[in-house]
């Protein structure tokens, strides 16, 4: 079956024209949405220190705490999908994200927190990959990579928000740091309702056996590709203040929390533009390409401690994560079929997650134990050689 076909098995082609521009829209701000929660906890880490009394070690599991069942949720979420349907999925994912963020308001504990976020997580999670299968199936082959990397954007966007107003009204009360997710999600619900999906819609399909997804080699070799992408970049965005005050004294993380958000506006210009890009160069090159820049920029962030070229290595880097985005998911959709897209992506996402969490929680260990960042780039480095060479050998005819 091609994707056209399964274009036109979601909907008539008259009704999805007529919702696509409020769909694309949907999306871009659950794009934003997402961007602040996973980083509105970075941008105030300050202020939470302090509030919970906890170290790095113990701020890390905050931070981790989401992208946990973030990833976790990640392959039962895409089945979820295939099965139930795009708008109850979406439903249950911001239903998710709103009392997620409601819960640490409760009181000032860091376990409370925690499982606030863990909830939260679990919404971020479906509502991705949600995203994509709802872009995937609303526009045209062609355009559908482009799109999901302007929603990669919009995540991207997102986060800036977050490292640019946090820090300005967390004196108002560390409450605002998980109220201001929550509140966003009340225009969401109002927008899904204006999408036209329907409760019972009619892709809805048996789930593809995660077994077979599984067996496709290229779907692990995109999982470590996109782990060292998306879980790189959130890794840097949630340790940049950090690692900036390690070698500027004078500063605090709180402080340098403006690096983040420049960190994260190089990621959305990445985004978009490698959307832009895959109208013109393959996927697989622009993969490539990416992975050379990892290897590089981390292997200086091992050994430099420089300020100004710490910092310069890594916006590089975050370039490097973020303009393969679309390119990634394009792969993704030529080694499968319409019928497992979903599951596929779900599966390169788990992956990629459980990079995000293993690398974030890694940092946070090292900083405690060793004082300094090094050691966790020079696992980083590593693994894009690896990640390198074997999407040199795999995706030569894709």
């Amino acid at each position: 079956m091609s994707r056209l076909d399964g274009f036109s098995m979601m909907k008539d082609t008259s009704i999805i024209k007529k919702h696509a521009k409020r769909r694309l829209s949907f999306s871009l701000l659950m794009g934003v949405t997402l961007g602040i929660i996973f980083l509105n906890i970075p941008s105030a880490i300050d202020t939470l220190m302090s509030l919970y009394a906890a170290g790095y070690g113990d701020i890390s599991l905050l931070i981790s705490g989401l992208l946990w069942s973030h990833a976790l949720i990640q392959i039962p979420g895409g089945i979820f999908t295939d099965r139930f349907g795009i708008l109850k999925a979406l439903l249950l994912s911001l239903a998710c994200i709103f009392v997620g963020n409601l819960v640490p308001v409760i009181t000032p504990s860091l376990i409370v927190a925690v499982t606030g976020r863990f909830i939260a997580g679990i919404g971020t999670g479906i509502s991705f990959i949600t995203v994509m299968k709802l872009i995937a199936l609303t526009f045209p082959p062609r355009h559908a990579g482009m799109y999901q990397s302007f929603f990669g954007g919009a995540f991207s966007i997102g986060s800036i928000l977050a490292y640019l107003l946090i820090p300005k009204t967390a004196h108002l009360g560390w409450q605002l740091i998980y109220l201001f997710p929550s509140l966003l999600c009340l225009p969401l619900f109002v927008i899904l309702a204006t999408l036209g999906l329907q409760w019972s819609d009619s892709e809805q399909r048996e789930a593809i056996p995660l077994s077979a997804v599984m067996s496709i080699r290229e779907g692990w070799i995109l999982g470590l590709i996109h782990a060292l992408s998306f879980g790189a970049m959130m890794t840097l965005a949630s340790w940049v203040p950090s690692l900036l005050a390690d070698v500027m004294h004078e500063s605090t993380a709180e402080e340098l929390a403006w690096s983040g958000a420049l960190l994260m506006l190089i990621s959305g210009i990445g985004r978009i533009g490698g959307g832009f890009v895959l109208l013109r160069v393959r996927a697989a090159a622009v993969v490539h390409g990416t992975m050379i820049t990892l290897v590089v920029a981390f292997g200086g962030l091992m050994v430099t401690r420089d300020p100004v070229t710490v910092l310069c290595l890594v916006l590089i880097a975050s370039l490097g994560t973020s303009v393969n985005f679309g390119a990634i998911f394009t792969i993704a959709s030529r080694v499968t079929t319409d019928s497992s897209l979903a599951t596929i992506f779900s599966f390169i996402n788990f992956l990629a997650n459980m990079g995000a969490v293993i690398f974030t929680l890694m940092f946070g260990l090292v900083k405690d134990y060793m004082g300094n960042f090094s050691s966790g780039f020079v696992v980083l480095a590593a693994f894009s050689v690896v990640a390198f060479v074997a999407g040199w050998s795999s995706f030569k005819r894709i």
